[in-house]
């Protein structure tokens, strides 16, 4: 009897996400982080059209700070013990903004309230963002939406959509966050050579 309740005691503690030292099992944290690009040649200093990148928008379950994974077509669950620093979109954001100002096809990047006129706006839409674990250690997958508007006549000028999918070094979280990483990197490079080709002549 008394070994029953012990088993059932043990039971009930994995159940809670316990350790057996009492403590709640300790949830890990994530910063985004891409490859490091290449060296950009682009003198400081350069002037040219202002792009207004807007906040990127993602739909509900990518809103979180929960990292995404799914083992079946169609669904999608949380990692119950991963978090990401902040929201990816907000990080997917900065990253991209930082990339274009090192590429040096605006004359600035500017997000949302920055206070300048600008010439062209970017939209993106983060439509999905996970690791794909239905195999071992699976792919971190990607999809972005874009659009190169001008703020001039508001005229949509090129719409783009990205698909994206990176190798993730292990089957967990810790591997996710990486490849995940990987894939944004891929993302923020393509979207940028795509906006080298679309851009307006005044924009070159």
């Amino acid at each position: 009897m008394r070994n029953a309740l012990a088993l059932l005691l043990l039971v009930t503690l994995a159940g809670c996400s316990i350790l057996p030292s009492g403590r709640p099992r300790p949830v890990s944290h994530h910063v985004l982080t891409i490859p490091a690009p290449a060296a950009s040649a682009t003198p400081a200093g350069r002037t040219g059209p202002v792009l207004l990148v807007r906040d990127t928008e993602t739909p509900g379950v990518f809103q979180s700070v929960r990292l995404v994974y799914s083992r079946t077509p169609g669904a999608l669950n949380y990692y119950q013990y991963a978090r990401w620093s902040e929201t990816p979109a907000r990080s997917f954001n900065a990253l991209l903004r930082q990339h274009l100002n090192a590429a040096g096809l605006y004359g600035a990047a500017v997000p949302v309230g920055a206070g300048v006129a600008a010439d062209y706006q970017l939209n993106t839409r983060l439509q999905s963002f996970f690791h794909d674990a239905a195999e071992v250690p699976g792919k971190a997958r990607l999809t972005l939406e874009a659009e190169l508007v001008s703020r001039r006549d508001a005229r949509l000028v090129a719409r783009q959509v990205f698909q994206v999918e990176a190798p993730v070094p292990s089957h967990d979280a810790t591997g996710a966050a990486e490849g995940l990483g990987r894939a944004a990197g891929r993302a923020i490079e393509q979207l940028g050579e795509w906006l080298a080709r679309v851009q307006p002549v005044d924009a070159r």
